[in-house]
């Protein structure tokens, strides 16, 4: 059976990780090995190494201050421990990859977002990782055009554990040229998927997206 790299996007406080692991459960359900991954890493040993989980400790230091050039190496540092020791191996033997966030993040926080060069910021990633990762069969991408909610939906995951980082904190008028970017990007790769969070006047709730969701991936 044939791998099937799928990745879930969105700036932060849309749902990334909720929805990772709604679609992972629906995958094993059609009987498939799935591999979930979180970039730069995750607080789950099981979806992370302990080299990105390093790496990303030091991504979210807010009090460490770097230009955006460090971000990208950082990141890129971080993606290439995950292609190699989770990622490839996983989609080589013929599994599902389900992964929250890839390159397109760096793509909207660091080209759009903080002004590095994009043509650099593809180069780099592809120095650093390979052909089959820059193409993800799916390409979801959450988007919430509410800063107002965004902010609401961090402070309610941060009452248990810190989460804020140097992105989450990031001014207003930065979150907005993020979640412009993800547009902007969603128009340019063929394989991507918009989901609005927030359509008619109403949030969704997590079970609606994760319908949608399951919508695009059905042909798994």
């Amino acid at each position: 059976m044939s791998s099937t790299y799928i990745v879930i996007e969105g700036n932060d406080g849309t749902g990334k990780s909720t929805q990772a692991e709604l679609l992972a459960d629906y995958c094993c359900q059609q009987g498939r090995e799935v591999i979930t991954v979180e970039e730069p890493g995750s607080d789950d040993p099981g979806k992370t190494t302990p080299i990105a989980s390093y790496l990303r400790s030091l991504i979210k230091n807010g009090t460490l201050a770097r230009d955006p050039e460090i971000n990208l190496a950082l990141f890129s540092a971080a993606r290439h421990e995950l292609w190699q020791q989770k990622i490839a191996p996983a989609l080589n033997r013929g599994a599902v990859v389900i992964s929250a966030r890839n390159y397109i993040s760096t793509l909207a926080y660091q080209g759009y977002g903080e002004g590095v060069n994009t043509d650099h910021i593809m180069a780099i990633t592809k120095l650093f990782t390979a052909e089959r990762y820059m193409k993800p069969d799916f390409i979801i991408i959450l988007t919430l055009d509410n800063e107002s909610e965004r902010k609401k939906r961090i402070a309610k995951r941060s009452q248990s554990i810190d989460t804020s980082d140097t992105f989450e904190s990031r001014s207003s008028n930065f979150q907005k040229r993020v979640d412009a970017a993800y547009r902007t990007i969603a128009s340019k790769l063929p394989s991507s998927h918009v989901i609005e969070c927030y359509s008619n006047g109403h949030y969704k709730t997590v079970e609606q997206i994760n319908v949608e969701i399951q919508s695009i991936v059905q042909q798994l």
